[in-house]
């Protein structure tokens, strides 16, 4: 039975993949600024591993030169060095402190600038995948988005940015924003205003849009972290969580929750189809339409309790 029970929400999720295969998904991550692009990335490596996702690529912009580093060694330790890892050429924050921690990210460590342009990358990617296939999950900042949607014809595809991504992709997941009792001006938006304001007008697909409030709803136990998430080696993820913070800590799993949401959407309450926009101060703002493309989540009294049980299910490795 106690098997039964760890398989389930994995079962689940297989089946939600469809008949098409696994979700074709590309990540765009600020990896250093918070632990939960870590725990996200994990989340999506072991749905690689029950073949629910094909990870394309993971594209940072963060202005660190170990961040793709990281999320190079991250990949590659949990058994998936088959995923393109990018670089943008016009990073967005400063350097941060748990992405330059550790010899398991040594172990595996290139020049940042031997990591591909991601938004070349991006189109060679969305040019050879089936039409409407590809999702995007988005974990920190529009910028590199935004100039996804602004590129040109190339060598890939004669499509400009907005007609490939209308053509190739499903959807966009992305956290950012609030709608909470206190408004806020949430940190992924107002790093790069200008960007994500051009994302919500320009994505030419569904956006699901994940806000700050879920996450705090949904802590991420820091006693898996003392666990080591169920791994017997060194995990570079779990060396992260140390280094970013003293032990022992919960956490929000706000960036977990926009790659859980592609698996498990029958998780979270869905707003009606509107159109939310991004003012000049970095506020969002969502407006009901039936014609709209964007889709507000949230979390009922009973739902983050289950979030975190899937989220565990996924990134804690069970002893069975």
């Amino acid at each position: 039975m106690r098997r039964l029970l760890i398989l389930l929400p994995l079962l689940l999720a297989a089946c939600s993949a469809g008949p098409q295969g696994p979700v074709r998904m590309i990540i765009e991550t600020d990896m250093g600024n918070d632990i939960d692009d870590a725990l996200a990335l994990a989340l999506a490596l072991r749905a690689a591993d029950e073949r629910q996702v094909q990870l394309l690529a993971v594209g940072c912009h963060k202005n660190s030169p170990s961040a793709a580093a990281f999320t190079d060694a991250v990949c590659t330790w949990y058994g998936h060095p088959e995923v393109e890892v990018a670089m943008s050429r016009t990073p967005v924050q400063e350097f941060s402190d748990y992405v330059d921690y550790t010899a398991v990210e040594q172990a595996f460590a290139k020049s940042h600038w031997e990591y591909p342009e991601p938004v070349s990358l991006y189109r060679k990617l969305l040019s050879k995948a089936p039409d409407h296939s590809v999702r995007f999950v988005s974990l920190g900042f529009g910028t590199t988005l935004a100039q996804l949607l602004e590129s040109g014809p190339d060598e890939y595809s004669p499509l400009d940015g907005v007609s490939l991504v209308a053509r190739k992709t499903s959807g966009l997941s992305v956290m950012a924003g609030s709608y909470g009792e206190k408004k806020r001006a949430e940190y992924n938006v107002i790093n790069d205003i200008p960007a994500m304001q051009k994302v919500f007008e320009l994505w030419p697909s569904a956006i699901w849009q994940n806000p700050f409030e879920i996450g705090k709803q949904a802590m991420f136990p820091g006693r898996l972290i003392e666990e080591n998430l169920g791994f017997d080696e060194l995990n570079p993820v779990v060396e992260a969580y140390k280094a970013y913070r003293p032990m022992p800590y919960d956490r929000p799993s706000w960036d977990i929750l926009s790659v859980l949401y592609v698996l498990h959407p029958e998780l979270f309450t869905e707003s009606a189809p509107g159109k939310v926009t991004v003012d000049d101060d970095g506020f969002t703002w969502f407006a009901p339409s039936p014609e709209g493309r964007h889709t507000v989540l949230s979390a009922t009294i009973d739902q983050p309790q289950e979030l975190v049980e899937v989220m565990k299910d996924y990134i804690f490795r069970q002893s069975i």
